[in-house]
């Protein structure tokens, strides 16, 4: 569904600060935010009730650089058999 209203984006996520869809995807747009953590110091968001931090995540980009380095490394598995 397309973004046809003059309110595209300014749904608000964080109730308590007020943090809308469009200021989260600003904030991860050309920036390297990339844990929950670093969403919040840099909008804000999330830290009052906490509620919305389910909500927050879908901000996030995934990767599979996300996992560890050491259950990433071969070094480190033991394969089974």
């Amino acid at each position: 569904m397309g973004c046809e209203s003059d309110r595209c984006g300014q749904e608000i996520v964080c109730a308590c600060l007020q943090i809308t869809e469009k200021q989260l995807l600003a904030a991860v747009t050309g920036r390297d935010v990339c844990t929950l953590m670093e969403l919040r110091r840099v909008t804000g968001a999330g830290d009052g009730c906490t509620a919305c931090h389910h909500v927050l995540q879908r901000f996030l980009p995934t990767s599979p650089l996300d996992v560890p380095l050491a259950a990433s490394s071969n070094s480190s598995v033991t394969p089974t058999t």
